[in-house]
């Protein structure tokens, strides 16, 4: 059970973008009048082009259906660890699509295939390579189609070992959360026990500081090993 320093890095953080046609907005905000707007299915590179916006990251997309509406089950395992795919995920562009993406008129309707389309799937930012998931796969078939594509995006040979150093540090930060608890409640009771003069408090106080210290040096490490330039960028 990680804790909370660590599940707060764990977070997932999608983005449901939503098709606009430019030229039609540009003549609404010039005060223009136009025809109400009909949908219609973009053609795939420019349906990428749009879900993928200004970010060179790659492209980790999640249709939701009926079952999973609201939850990430197609991504995260019910039954299993779920730290590498997070760990994984924070170097992707994470989009959500509704469950009617589907429908023929959809703009974003040609990410998908027609006849066998996609729970999941992991794509560079064009759309030139992409590796479909049904949702059930295995956490295995996941990593090896996200670090698949996180090579030919990043200038990394395998992922594998900053995810180990990543792993390091969530261990290290749930120890120091736990230390952190003892020590709050250590001055809580010496405080309710002596009052506010006694000289424990101090010894206490200095090291939660030193504490806070290792945490924040823990965090910068991590942000370090997260931070990773696409290649031409």
């Amino acid at each position: 059970m990680r804790g909370d320093t660590a599940r707060e890095l764990l977070e997932l953080e999608w983005t449901y973008p939503v098709y606009k046609d430019e030229a039609r907005e540009e003549l609404l905000a010039q005060g223009g009048t136009v025809a109400a707007e009909v949908l219609r299915a973009l053609p795939r590179d420019e349906a990428y082009r749009r879900v993928a916006g200004d970010d060179p990251r790659p492209l980790l997309v999640l249709r939701e259906c009926g079952f999973c509406e609201g939850s990430d089950d197609a991504l995260l395992s019910t039954r299993f660890d779920n730290d590498k795919t997070v760990l994984l995920s924070h170097w992707f562009h994470l989009v959500k699509l509704p469950n009617h993406v589907l429908a023929e008129e959809h703009p974003f309707r040609n990410l998908f295939d027609e006849d066998e389309p996609a729970h999941l799937f992991v794509a560079t930012p064009d759309g030139a390579i992409e590796r479909a998931l049904s949702g059930q796969q295995s956490q295995t078939e996941l990593w090896n189609a996200m670090s698949e594509v996180l090579t030919e995006v990043y200038p990394i040979k395998d992922p594998e070992d900053r995810v180990q150093d990543m792993y390091r540090i969530l261990d290290r930060l749930d120890e120091l959360d736990q230390e952190d608890g003892r020590l709050h409640a250590k001055f809580s009771d010496e405080l309710e026990k002596r009052g506010p003069k006694s000289k424990k408090l101090k010894r206490i106080r200095k090291d939660i500081d030193e504490l806070e210290g290792d945490r924040d040096e823990l965090l910068a490490e991590l942000a370090g090993l997260r931070e990773l330039e696409p290649a031409g960028t």
